[in-house]
């Protein structure tokens, strides 16, 4: 990230660079600002946030799970006929349905009628079995589904004060939000 954050401000300096990826807290948001980000894109925290479109039974699968627990694939894609090139794959938490398919690709595609109604099915129940619990690997570091105002909060105040302790370290100016 320092490199790309060097290129930016040398070649387009009005161009923001937003870190991603497993940014599920204050440490993460602090360590992004630190290596040269200007913000986050925070996905799978608020994801797991109160008011987040999502079944309680699927945040309840992840935060059972880990991020060990996730694998990126194509088969959600492939199973609700999504055309996306190949390369672009997401991350799911791993379920009965993905240990099924997960590097039988063309055998899905064989059987994907029968296949996308189970799928379809289990989606309208929030069958976390089969239907994809759509999260990224930092949903290890989640153990709760809170509102998503304490969970911006929480992140802020949990960077200011890493940032500000990093400065006191480096003998730098200590920033007070007060």
């Amino acid at each position: 990230m320092p490199e790309i954050a060097d290129l930016i401000a040398k070649r387009a300096p009005e161009a923001l660079l937003c870190a991603a990826g497993g940014i599920v807290d204050g440490r993460g948001l602090a360590a992004a600002l630190m290596l040269g980000a200007d913000g986050v894109v925070v996905g799978t925290r608020f994801w797991a946030a109160q008011e987040a479109l999502v079944p309680a039974s699927l945040q309840q699968a992840a935060l059972a799970a880990g991020g060990d627990a996730t694998v990126r694939q194509s088969l959600l894609d492939i199973v609700r006929g999504r055309a996306w090139p190949e390369r672009y794959t997401g991350r799911v938490l791993r379920n009965d349905f993905v240990r099924e398919w997960l590097g039988r690709e063309e055998a899905l595609r064989t059987d994907l009628s029968r296949q996308r109604l189970r799928y379809q099915a289990a989606s309208r129940a929030a069958d976390p079995s089969i239907a994809a619990t759509i999260v990224g690997e930092g949903i290890g570091l989640i153990d709760s589904i809170e509102p998503a105002g304490l969970i911006l909060e929480r992140m802020v105040t949990e960077a200011e004060q890493l940032l500000a302790t990093g400065r006191r370290l480096a003998g730098g100016p200590v920033l007070r939000s007060d």
